[in-house]
């Protein structure tokens, strides 16, 4: 089964974080699926380490070139 989601959101939640040893600290990328529309869709999210969401960015911008150029221009 696909389920359609409109909105996407991406954000620093401070309680998806670990201190580290030296002082710092290991903060995951949330990101949030929803559907305005669809009062039956649930949202759904998942926490990313900051290597795969810039990989997941990477991939997103590939396949936005990738659309664009499929494109047919007047």
């Amino acid at each position: 089964m696909t389920v359609y989601y409109s909105d996407i959101r991406v954000l620093l939640d401070p309680e998806q974080s670990d201190a580290l040893g030296g002082g710092g600290w290991l903060q995951d990328v949330s990101v949030i699926l929803t559907d305005r529309h669809d009062r039956q869709a649930r949202p759904v999210g998942i926490a990313l380490l900051a290597c795969q969401a810039r990989e997941l960015a990477f991939e997103l911008l590939e396949l936005a070139e990738h659309a664009d150029r499929m494109r047919t221009h007047p």
